[in-house]
């Protein structure tokens, strides 16, 4: 049996409620959500960050919970079905 077969994986769309403007912020960003279990990769895109998830294995709340921690807000998560 493939293993890639039992990963189900999704990209999902997360927007912050205010601007991230220097780097080191972003980076807070990135490391709360990349230590997510079940969360495969993050890229910072503008005003929103797209993560690669197992939806088995992270909700979308964990990742609003995440970027709180960081110390920022977000809202807006959207997923393609």
């Amino acid at each position: 049996m493939d293993i890639q077969s039992l990963v189900e994986e999704k990209t999902g769309i997360l927007r912050f409620v205010d601007g991230i403007k220097s780097d080191q912020k972003w980076r807070a960003i990135q490391a709360s959500l990349a230590g997510l279990r079940g969360v495969h990769c993050v890229e910072l895109l503008g005003a929103v960050a797209r993560i690669r998830f197992d939806p088995r294995k992270v909700t979308e709340q964990q990742f609003y919970e995440a970027v709180k921690i960081a110390g920022f807000h977000a809202s807006g998560f959207q997923s393609p079905q």
